[in-house]
């Protein structure tokens, strides 16, 4: 495949796209560039169907410390496990991708970000969810994509919005606004502010889906020059039949009720016994015995979604415009300094603090 190059300007930054070069054996890679920022993104899918209950999508960012002109301190001299800006920007890159792919997909699929040059002007964040996309879409994963992420700042003196602001642009800008979208609709919003008004958060959403759109369709122009045939699989998803099997022996109403209450050991029971009851019935057939674990799954899912949307109800009781009962307590512990207890419904985090003492030597016993 010989090398194809797009770019494109944004707002009054270049961006480019690039593949055909780097990591040929991959399932489709990409590199992507805004400013000198440039990242390797390659997407591998597995051959081979797993029998999971979940869809296995593994994504890495990796942080090199060339890619900044820098050698790794400390005795190892090289880079150790992510940075929690690296594994919160790995989470950001998964959010948009994971549900644009096919329902009943369950191949093994490893997308891995890696940063070539960072220039200290562009993040390069918001250029992975891009280069991920394409990735996917060049290798013709059953993705429904391409999915795009922008980052929206705002100007605290001229109140003008910011298209993936640079460094020096977030420190003067009231806002930092990150939306992923796809063609239809927006899929993911990270936000953060200094006390703006609700219009014109909404406004900058808005204007983020408009942003993202442009970069769909930048996408969509290096894939139909070398995009391939869709991947083609065995779907895992359960059969609309035994979704209808089942309502006939658990009925909405009766879902409704074994998922309507606070505690969760009591709900929990509800669909054990849910479950061993259509177990039960579909127990000589070979096909649907093994699907009712997920059938179950999605369908109190879908029960639990129904309440909330439609009857405006939670499974606790709660309305939708109600919090769970919150709680706090101190001096728990004896001999430590400080501790506290947070409780929000029956999750519960207990926080001990120990102070250093004036003079820290060596621990008892120490020799070295």
């Amino acid at each position: 495949m010989e090398k194809i190059v797009e770019s494109f300007e944004l707002y009054g930054k270049q961006y480019r796209l690039e593949t055909g070069e780097l990591a040929k054996q991959a399932t489709g890679s990409v590199v992507v560039t805004q400013g000198d920022t440039t990242v390797l993104v390659t997407a591998v899918i597995s051959k081979e169907e797993k029998d999971y209950d979940f869809f296995p999508l593994t994504v890495d960012f990796i942080e090199k410390m060339y890619a900044v002109g820098r050698i790794p301190g400390g005795y190892l001299k090289r880079e150790a496990r992510p940075s929690d800006k690296g594994t919160l920007t790995a989470r950001m890159v998964d959010r948009p991708i994971r549900p644009g792919f096919a329902d009943g997909f369950k191949r093994e699929v490893h997308v891995v970000c890696t940063t070539l040059v960072v220039d200290s002007i562009n993040p390069p964040d918001t250029i992975c969810v891009m280069g991920a996309s394409a990735a996917l879409m060049l290798g013709a994963a059953p993705f429904d994509g391409p999915a795009a992420c922008v980052r929206i700042g705002r100007d605290v003196e001229t109140g003008e919005f910011i298209v993936n602001p640079t460094s020096a642009q977030r420190k003067v800008s009231e806002m930092a606004l990150t939306v992923a979208s796809t063609r239809e609709k927006v899929i993911m919003i990270e936000a953060g502010a200094k006390e703006v008004p609700e219009q014109t958060m909404i406004d900058a959403i808005f204007k983020a889906h408009e942003v993202n759109q442009e970069v769909i369709r930048f996408i969509d122009t290096i894939v139909a020059e070398c995009g391939k045939p869709k991947h083609s699989y065995t779907s895992c998803a359960v059969p609309e039949e035994l979704f209808a099997a089942i309502k006939e022996i658990v009925t909405p109403e009766e879902m409704e009720t074994a998922v309507f209450t606070d505690d969760k050991q009591t709900r929990e029971e509800n669909i054990r016994q849910i479950t061993e009851r259509l177990e039960e019935a579909f127990a000589e057939n070979e096909e649907w015995l093994p699907l009712v674990g997920d059938a179950v799954y999605q369908y109190q899912k879908k029960t639990v979604r129904k309440m909330i949307l439609k009857d405006h109800k939670r499974p606790d009781g709660r309305k939708i415009d109600e919090i769970r009962p919150l709680a706090a307590e101190v001096d728990l512990l004896p001999r430590v300094h400080g501790s506290g207890m947070f409780t929000r419904g029956q999750t519960q985090i207990l926080n001990a603090c120990t102070l250093a003492s004036p003079f820290r030597g060596p621990a008892p016993g120490w020799s070295g």
